[in-house]
Protein backbone atom coordinates (compact mmCIF):
# COMPACT_ATOMS: atom_id res chain seq x y z
CA UNK A 1 0.00 0.00 0.00
CA UNK A 2 1.58 3.29 -1.06
CA UNK A 3 0.17 6.57 0.18
CA UNK A 4 1.30 10.04 -0.89
CA UNK A 5 0.09 13.17 0.88
CA UNK A 6 0.59 16.84 0.19
CA UNK A 7 0.30 18.75 3.40
CA UNK A 8 0.69 22.44 4.00
CA UNK A 9 3.71 23.32 6.12
CA UNK A 10 4.06 26.29 8.47
CA UNK A 11 2.78 29.68 7.22
CA UNK A 12 4.90 30.98 4.31
CA UNK A 13 6.71 27.61 4.10
CA UNK A 14 6.43 25.41 0.98
CA UNK A 15 4.09 22.42 1.09
CA UNK A 16 5.61 19.05 1.94
CA UNK A 17 5.04 15.92 -0.15
CA UNK A 18 5.09 12.87 2.10
CA UNK A 19 5.06 9.36 0.65
CA UNK A 20 4.80 6.23 2.78
CA UNK A 21 4.78 2.63 1.58
CA UNK A 22 2.90 0.36 3.96
CA UNK A 23 3.89 -3.29 3.56
CA UNK A 24 4.35 -6.42 5.66
CA UNK A 25 7.77 -5.13 6.73
CA UNK A 26 6.48 -1.67 7.70
CA UNK A 27 7.04 -0.75 11.34
CA UNK A 28 5.93 2.00 13.69
CA UNK A 29 9.23 3.75 13.01
CA UNK A 30 8.23 4.29 9.36
CA UNK A 31 5.05 6.06 10.41
CA UNK A 32 6.85 8.19 13.01
CA UNK A 33 9.45 9.22 10.43
CA UNK A 34 6.65 10.23 8.06
CA UNK A 35 5.19 12.34 10.87
CA UNK A 36 8.53 14.08 11.33
CA UNK A 37 8.65 14.78 7.60
CA UNK A 38 5.28 16.55 7.68
CA UNK A 39 2.54 13.91 7.69
CA UNK A 40 -0.25 15.31 9.88
CA UNK A 41 -1.88 13.44 12.73
CA UNK A 42 -5.27 12.97 11.03
CA UNK A 43 -3.67 11.51 7.92
CA UNK A 44 -1.31 9.34 9.97
CA UNK A 45 -4.18 8.02 12.09
CA UNK A 46 -6.24 7.15 9.01
CA UNK A 47 -3.30 5.41 7.36
CA UNK A 48 -2.40 3.45 10.47
CA UNK A 49 -6.00 2.43 11.09
CA UNK A 50 -6.28 1.12 7.52
CA UNK A 51 -3.04 -0.81 7.94
CA UNK A 52 -4.22 -2.41 11.19
CA UNK A 53 -7.49 -3.38 9.50
CA UNK A 54 -5.52 -4.98 6.67
CA UNK A 55 -3.44 -7.02 9.11
CA UNK A 56 -6.58 -8.04 10.98
CA UNK A 57 -8.22 -9.25 7.76
CA UNK A 58 -5.40 -11.77 7.20
CA UNK A 59 -5.12 -12.73 10.87
CA UNK A 60 -1.79 -11.02 11.50
CA UNK A 61 -2.94 -8.58 14.18
CA UNK A 62 -3.08 -10.64 17.36
CA UNK A 63 -2.62 -7.79 19.81
CA UNK A 64 -5.31 -7.17 22.39
CA UNK A 65 -6.49 -10.77 22.68
CA UNK A 66 -9.19 -10.86 25.34
CA UNK A 67 -8.93 -13.30 28.25
CA UNK A 68 -12.27 -14.60 29.43
CA UNK A 69 -10.82 -16.12 32.62
CA UNK A 70 -8.10 -15.16 35.13
CA UNK A 71 -4.61 -14.92 33.67
CA UNK A 72 -3.04 -18.32 34.24
CA UNK A 73 -1.09 -21.10 32.52
CA UNK A 74 -4.17 -21.91 30.47
CA UNK A 75 -7.29 -19.84 29.80
CA UNK A 76 -10.17 -19.27 27.42
CA UNK A 77 -9.44 -16.50 24.92
CA UNK A 78 -11.76 -14.50 22.67
CA UNK A 79 -10.16 -15.30 19.31
CA UNK A 80 -9.93 -12.14 17.12
CA UNK A 81 -9.18 -14.27 14.03
CA UNK A 82 -12.23 -16.55 14.09
CA UNK A 83 -14.50 -14.55 16.40
CA UNK A 84 -14.91 -17.64 18.58
CA UNK A 85 -13.71 -18.64 22.01
CA UNK A 86 -10.59 -20.78 22.13
CA UNK A 87 -8.88 -22.65 24.95
CA UNK A 88 -5.18 -21.70 24.89
CA UNK A 89 -1.92 -22.36 26.69
CA UNK A 90 -0.81 -18.90 27.81
CA UNK A 91 2.88 -18.17 27.22
CA UNK A 92 2.26 -14.43 27.18
CA UNK A 93 1.62 -13.52 30.83
CA UNK A 94 4.02 -12.12 33.45
CA UNK A 95 2.05 -13.81 36.24
CA UNK A 96 5.30 -15.59 37.14
CA UNK A 97 4.25 -17.21 40.43
CA UNK A 98 0.65 -17.82 39.36
CA UNK A 99 -0.74 -15.59 42.13
CA UNK A 100 -3.44 -13.67 40.25
CA UNK A 101 -5.97 -16.35 41.14
CA UNK A 102 -4.49 -17.55 44.44
CA UNK A 103 -7.23 -18.00 47.05
CA UNK A 104 -5.47 -15.88 49.71
CA UNK A 105 -4.74 -13.07 47.25
CA UNK A 106 -8.29 -12.95 45.91
CA UNK A 107 -9.76 -13.12 49.44
CA UNK A 108 -7.58 -10.20 50.56
CA UNK A 109 -8.80 -8.09 47.64
CA UNK A 110 -12.43 -8.90 48.45
CA UNK A 111 -12.02 -7.95 52.12
CA UNK A 112 -10.34 -4.68 51.20
CA UNK A 113 -13.06 -3.81 48.68
CA UNK A 114 -15.71 -4.39 51.38
CA UNK A 115 -13.80 -2.33 53.94
CA UNK A 116 -12.40 0.55 51.85
CA UNK A 117 -14.22 0.41 48.51
CA UNK A 118 -12.88 -0.18 45.03
CA UNK A 119 -11.02 3.09 44.43
CA UNK A 120 -8.78 5.37 46.48
CA UNK A 121 -10.48 8.57 45.35
CA UNK A 122 -7.44 10.83 45.71
CA UNK A 123 -3.70 11.17 45.26
CA UNK A 124 -1.41 9.65 47.92
CA UNK A 125 -0.44 13.01 49.43
CA UNK A 126 -4.05 14.13 49.87
CA UNK A 127 -6.54 11.50 51.07
CA UNK A 128 -5.63 8.53 48.87
CA UNK A 129 -3.75 6.65 51.60
CA UNK A 130 -5.31 3.78 53.57
CA UNK A 131 -3.97 1.48 56.29
CA UNK A 132 -3.31 -1.15 53.62
CA UNK A 133 -1.20 1.39 51.70
CA UNK A 134 1.11 1.91 54.66
CA UNK A 135 1.19 -1.80 55.42
CA UNK A 136 2.29 -2.67 51.89
CA UNK A 137 4.94 0.07 51.81
CA UNK A 138 6.45 -1.28 55.05
CA UNK A 139 6.40 -4.83 53.72
CA UNK A 140 8.05 -3.85 50.44
CA UNK A 141 10.74 -1.84 52.22
CA UNK A 142 11.52 -4.81 54.46
CA UNK A 143 11.47 -7.15 51.47
CA UNK A 144 14.04 -4.99 49.66
CA UNK A 145 16.12 -4.34 52.78
CA UNK A 146 15.53 -0.58 52.68
CA UNK A 147 14.25 2.05 55.12
CA UNK A 148 11.20 3.22 53.23
CA UNK A 149 9.00 2.73 50.18
CA UNK A 150 6.46 4.71 48.17
CA UNK A 151 3.72 3.26 45.97
CA UNK A 152 2.71 4.38 42.46
CA UNK A 153 -0.24 3.55 40.22
CA UNK A 154 1.95 1.57 37.78
CA UNK A 155 5.54 0.44 37.45
CA UNK A 156 5.84 2.61 34.33
CA UNK A 157 4.78 5.73 36.23
CA UNK A 158 7.19 4.83 39.04
CA UNK A 159 10.19 4.87 36.69
CA UNK A 160 9.06 8.07 34.98
CA UNK A 161 8.41 9.85 38.27
CA UNK A 162 11.51 8.68 40.10
CA UNK A 163 14.04 9.31 37.32
CA UNK A 164 12.62 12.73 36.40
CA UNK A 165 12.66 13.72 40.09
CA UNK A 166 16.18 12.48 40.86
CA UNK A 167 17.85 14.08 37.84
CA UNK A 168 17.75 17.71 36.66
CA UNK A 169 19.39 19.75 33.90
CA UNK A 170 22.71 19.83 35.75
CA UNK A 171 22.82 16.04 36.04
CA UNK A 172 23.41 13.00 33.84
CA UNK A 173 21.33 9.84 33.49
CA UNK A 174 23.21 6.78 32.27
CA UNK A 175 21.07 3.97 30.88
CA UNK A 176 21.87 0.42 29.91
CA UNK A 177 21.40 0.19 26.13
CA UNK A 178 18.42 -2.16 26.61
CA UNK A 179 16.75 -0.17 29.39
CA UNK A 180 12.95 -0.23 29.44
CA UNK A 181 10.99 2.51 27.66
CA UNK A 182 9.82 3.89 31.02
CA UNK A 183 13.44 4.57 31.98
CA UNK A 184 14.12 6.25 28.66
CA UNK A 185 11.02 8.43 29.03
CA UNK A 186 11.90 9.33 32.62
CA UNK A 187 15.40 10.34 31.56
CA UNK A 188 14.06 12.54 28.76
CA UNK A 189 11.53 14.21 31.05
CA UNK A 190 14.25 15.01 33.60
CA UNK A 191 16.02 17.37 31.20
CA UNK A 192 19.33 15.80 32.22
CA UNK A 193 22.04 14.80 29.80
CA UNK A 194 21.37 11.18 28.79
CA UNK A 195 24.13 8.68 28.05
CA UNK A 196 24.04 4.97 27.23
CA UNK A 197 26.43 2.15 28.06
CA UNK A 198 26.77 -1.24 26.39
CA UNK A 199 24.32 -3.82 27.66
CA UNK A 200 25.43 -5.42 30.93
CA UNK A 201 28.97 -4.10 30.39
CA UNK A 202 30.34 -2.75 33.68
CA UNK A 203 33.69 -1.82 32.10
CA UNK A 204 31.96 0.40 29.54
CA UNK A 205 29.82 1.93 32.29
CA UNK A 206 33.04 2.82 34.10
CA UNK A 207 34.37 4.61 31.01
CA UNK A 208 31.11 6.54 30.56
CA UNK A 209 31.12 7.63 34.20
CA UNK A 210 34.73 8.83 33.89
CA UNK A 211 33.57 11.20 31.14
CA UNK A 212 30.76 12.63 33.30
CA UNK A 213 32.72 13.50 36.42
CA UNK A 214 31.53 17.13 36.40
CA UNK A 215 27.82 16.27 36.74
CA UNK A 216 26.23 17.17 40.08
CA UNK A 217 24.31 13.89 40.18
CA UNK A 218 25.08 10.78 38.16
CA UNK A 219 22.12 8.37 38.00
CA UNK A 220 22.73 4.88 36.59
CA UNK A 221 19.61 2.90 35.59
CA UNK A 222 19.56 -0.86 34.95
CA UNK A 223 17.09 -3.74 35.17
CA UNK A 224 17.33 -6.82 37.38
CA UNK A 225 16.03 -9.11 34.61
CA UNK A 226 15.71 -7.49 31.19
CA UNK A 227 12.22 -7.60 29.76
CA UNK A 228 13.08 -8.48 26.16
CA UNK A 229 16.20 -10.65 26.51
CA UNK A 230 15.50 -12.26 29.88
CA UNK A 231 19.11 -11.90 31.03
CA UNK A 232 20.26 -10.76 34.47
CA UNK A 233 22.28 -7.59 35.07
CA UNK A 234 25.72 -8.18 36.70
CA UNK A 235 24.73 -6.06 39.68
CA UNK A 236 27.76 -6.98 41.78
CA UNK A 237 30.04 -5.43 39.14
CA UNK A 238 27.77 -2.47 38.46
CA UNK A 239 27.51 -1.61 42.16
CA UNK A 240 31.32 -1.44 42.44
CA UNK A 241 31.57 0.89 39.46
CA UNK A 242 28.80 3.18 40.76
CA UNK A 243 30.33 3.32 44.22
CA UNK A 244 33.75 4.21 42.77
CA UNK A 245 32.25 7.17 40.86
CA UNK A 246 29.75 8.28 43.52
CA UNK A 247 26.82 7.48 41.21
CA UNK A 248 23.29 6.71 42.36
CA UNK A 249 22.16 3.27 41.20
CA UNK A 250 18.52 2.60 40.30
CA UNK A 251 17.54 -1.02 39.62
CA UNK A 252 14.22 -1.77 37.95
CA UNK A 253 13.11 -5.00 39.66
CA UNK A 254 9.90 -5.42 37.66
CA UNK A 255 10.85 -8.89 36.40
CA UNK A 256 13.18 -9.94 39.23
CA UNK A 257 10.98 -9.33 42.30
CA UNK A 258 9.52 -12.68 43.34
CA UNK A 259 11.76 -14.48 40.84
CA UNK A 260 15.38 -13.98 41.97
CA UNK A 261 17.06 -14.36 45.34
CA UNK A 262 16.02 -15.86 48.68
CA UNK A 263 12.26 -15.44 49.23
CA UNK A 264 12.11 -13.72 45.84
CA UNK A 265 13.70 -10.57 47.23
CA UNK A 266 15.16 -9.71 43.86
CA UNK A 267 18.42 -9.13 42.04
CA UNK A 268 20.32 -7.51 44.92
CA UNK A 269 19.59 -10.47 47.19
CA UNK A 270 20.51 -12.85 44.34
CA UNK A 271 24.00 -11.29 44.22
CA UNK A 272 24.28 -10.93 48.00
CA UNK A 273 24.51 -7.13 47.85
CA UNK A 274 21.38 -6.17 49.79
CA UNK A 275 21.57 -2.64 51.19
CA UNK A 276 23.92 -1.49 48.42
CA UNK A 277 21.30 -0.43 45.85
CA UNK A 278 20.16 3.19 46.20
CA UNK A 279 16.75 2.84 44.58
CA UNK A 280 14.70 -0.27 43.83
CA UNK A 281 11.87 0.43 41.40
CA UNK A 282 9.37 -2.35 40.85
CA UNK A 283 5.88 -3.36 39.93
CA UNK A 284 3.02 -5.13 41.67
CA UNK A 285 1.69 -6.46 38.37
CA UNK A 286 4.00 -9.39 37.62
CA UNK A 287 5.07 -11.90 40.29
CA UNK A 288 2.84 -10.14 42.83
CA UNK A 289 -0.23 -10.67 40.68
CA UNK A 290 -1.83 -7.25 41.19
CA UNK A 291 -1.26 -3.80 39.64
CA UNK A 292 0.83 -0.82 40.65
CA UNK A 293 4.44 0.24 41.15
CA UNK A 294 6.83 1.18 43.91
CA UNK A 295 10.21 2.67 44.74
CA UNK A 296 12.18 1.58 47.81
CA UNK A 297 15.26 3.24 49.27
CA UNK A 298 16.55 5.38 52.13
CA UNK A 299 14.07 7.39 54.19
CA UNK A 300 15.54 10.66 52.91
CA UNK A 301 15.29 9.70 49.24
CA UNK A 302 11.76 8.30 49.51
CA UNK A 303 10.51 11.35 51.41
CA UNK A 304 11.90 13.55 48.64
CA UNK A 305 10.31 11.40 45.94
CA UNK A 306 6.87 11.44 47.59
CA UNK A 307 6.74 15.19 46.97
CA UNK A 308 8.74 15.57 43.74
CA UNK A 309 7.83 12.51 41.65
CA UNK A 310 5.03 14.11 39.64
CA UNK A 311 3.59 10.84 38.32
CA UNK A 312 2.87 9.82 41.90
CA UNK A 313 1.97 13.20 43.37
CA UNK A 314 -0.53 14.07 40.60
CA UNK A 315 -2.08 10.61 40.09
CA UNK A 316 -4.89 8.95 41.97
CA UNK A 317 -3.43 6.41 44.38
CA UNK A 318 -3.78 2.70 43.58
CA UNK A 319 -6.99 0.98 44.64
CA UNK A 320 -6.90 -0.33 48.23
CA UNK A 321 -8.20 -3.72 47.08
CA UNK A 322 -5.31 -4.02 44.62
CA UNK A 323 -2.81 -3.08 47.32
CA UNK A 324 -4.32 -5.66 49.67
CA UNK A 325 -3.92 -8.30 46.95
CA UNK A 326 -0.25 -7.38 46.50
CA UNK A 327 0.31 -7.45 50.26
CA UNK A 328 -1.18 -10.95 50.47
CA UNK A 329 0.90 -12.03 47.46
CA UNK A 330 4.08 -10.95 49.26
CA UNK A 331 3.12 -13.26 52.13
CA UNK A 332 2.35 -16.18 49.81
CA UNK A 333 5.64 -15.64 47.99
CA UNK A 334 7.53 -16.30 51.23
CA UNK A 335 5.18 -19.01 52.55
CA UNK A 336 5.23 -21.06 49.33
CA UNK A 337 8.84 -21.16 48.03
CA UNK A 338 7.93 -24.21 45.95
CA UNK A 339 6.25 -21.85 43.48
CA UNK A 340 9.55 -20.21 42.65
CA UNK A 341 11.22 -23.64 42.45
CA UNK A 342 8.60 -24.84 39.94
CA UNK A 343 9.01 -21.66 37.94
CA UNK A 344 12.75 -22.23 37.54
CA UNK A 345 12.26 -25.92 36.74
CA UNK A 346 9.92 -24.85 33.94
CA UNK A 347 12.40 -22.23 32.74
CA UNK A 348 15.30 -24.68 32.56
CA UNK A 349 13.26 -27.34 30.76
CA UNK A 350 11.80 -24.94 28.17
CA UNK A 351 15.18 -23.29 27.53
CA UNK A 352 17.04 -26.60 27.12
CA UNK A 353 14.42 -28.04 24.76
CA UNK A 354 14.31 -24.95 22.55
CA UNK A 355 18.10 -25.01 22.27
CA UNK A 356 18.03 -28.72 21.45
CA UNK A 357 15.52 -28.06 18.64
CA UNK A 358 17.91 -25.54 17.09
CA UNK A 359 16.22 -22.26 18.02
CA UNK A 360 18.31 -19.20 18.90
CA UNK A 361 17.39 -18.34 22.49
CA UNK A 362 18.90 -16.35 25.36
CA UNK A 363 22.17 -17.41 26.92
CA UNK A 364 20.71 -18.71 30.19
CA UNK A 365 17.31 -19.88 31.44
CA UNK A 366 14.91 -17.22 32.65
CA UNK A 367 11.13 -16.73 33.00
CA UNK A 368 11.48 -14.62 29.85
CA UNK A 369 12.78 -16.65 26.91
CA UNK A 370 13.23 -14.86 23.57
CA UNK A 371 13.03 -17.10 20.48
CA UNK A 372 14.76 -15.19 17.69
CA UNK A 373 12.89 -15.37 14.38
CA UNK A 374 14.78 -12.60 12.58
CA UNK A 375 12.18 -11.23 10.14
CA UNK A 376 8.80 -9.52 10.42
CA UNK A 377 7.29 -11.98 7.94
CA UNK A 378 8.52 -15.05 9.80
CA UNK A 379 7.42 -13.60 13.11
CA UNK A 380 3.87 -12.99 11.88
CA UNK A 381 3.74 -16.42 10.26
CA UNK A 382 4.83 -18.23 13.42
CA UNK A 383 2.61 -16.19 15.75
CA UNK A 384 -0.50 -16.86 13.66
CA UNK A 385 0.32 -20.57 13.28
CA UNK A 386 0.78 -20.94 17.04
CA UNK A 387 -2.38 -18.98 17.75
CA UNK A 388 -4.39 -21.30 15.52
CA UNK A 389 -2.93 -24.28 17.39
CA UNK A 390 -3.95 -22.91 20.80
CA UNK A 391 -0.65 -21.37 21.90
CA UNK A 392 -0.95 -17.74 23.03
CA UNK A 393 2.48 -16.17 22.65
CA UNK A 394 3.77 -12.62 22.27
CA UNK A 395 5.36 -11.34 19.07
CA UNK A 396 7.99 -8.62 19.47
CA UNK A 397 8.74 -6.84 16.16
CA UNK A 398 11.03 -3.96 15.24
CA UNK A 399 11.32 -1.27 16.63
CA UNK A 400 10.77 -2.84 20.07
CA UNK A 401 13.89 -4.87 19.21
CA UNK A 402 16.53 -4.24 16.50
CA UNK A 403 16.04 -5.43 12.91
CA UNK A 404 17.12 -9.03 12.58
CA UNK A 405 16.22 -9.90 16.17
CA UNK A 406 12.43 -9.95 15.79
CA UNK A 407 11.27 -12.59 18.23
CA UNK A 408 8.67 -14.62 20.00
CA UNK A 409 8.75 -13.75 23.69
CA UNK A 410 7.86 -16.67 25.94
CA UNK A 411 6.81 -15.90 29.51
CA UNK A 412 6.60 -18.87 31.88
CA UNK A 413 4.82 -19.28 35.21
CA UNK A 414 4.96 -21.64 38.16
CA UNK A 415 1.53 -22.95 37.18
CA UNK A 416 2.56 -24.35 33.81
CA UNK A 417 2.53 -28.14 33.86
CA UNK A 418 5.14 -30.25 32.07
CA UNK A 419 2.43 -31.46 29.68
CA UNK A 420 1.46 -27.88 28.79
CA UNK A 421 5.07 -26.93 28.16
CA UNK A 422 5.69 -30.03 26.05
CA UNK A 423 2.58 -29.34 23.98
CA UNK A 424 3.75 -25.76 23.42
CA UNK A 425 7.24 -26.96 22.47
CA UNK A 426 5.83 -29.39 19.90
CA UNK A 427 3.80 -26.62 18.28
CA UNK A 428 6.69 -24.12 18.34
CA UNK A 429 8.86 -26.69 16.59
CA UNK A 430 6.25 -27.23 13.84
CA UNK A 431 5.75 -23.48 13.38
CA UNK A 432 9.51 -22.86 13.32
CA UNK A 433 10.06 -25.47 10.63
CA UNK A 434 7.19 -24.15 8.50
CA UNK A 435 8.63 -20.62 8.73
CA UNK A 436 12.17 -21.78 7.92
CA UNK A 437 13.52 -20.65 11.29
CA UNK A 438 14.90 -24.12 12.12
Amino acid sequence: MSIAYQQAGPRHAPAADVSLDMSEETSLIDLLQAREQGLGFRDAAALFSATVAQFQSVGHNLYGRMLLEPSDAEATVDDPVTGRRQRMIILASNNYLGLTGHAKVVAAAKRAASQWGTGSGSSPLLVGTFPVSCELEKKLAAHKGTEDCSIFSTGYSANIGVISAVATKSDVVILDRLAHASMVDGARLSGAQVKVFKHNNAAHLDRVLRRTAAAATKLVCVEGIYSMDGDIAPLDQIVEVCRHHGAILLVDEAHSTGVLGPDGKGAAAYFGIEGQIDLHVGTLSKALGACGGFVAGSHDMITYLRYFARSGMFSTAPSPMVLAAASAALDVMVEEPERRERLWENCRFMHEELERMGFQVSGAPSPIIPVIVGTMHGLRQMTLALHRRGICINAVPFPAVPHGSERLRISLTANHTRDQIQTALDEIKKAGRAAGVI
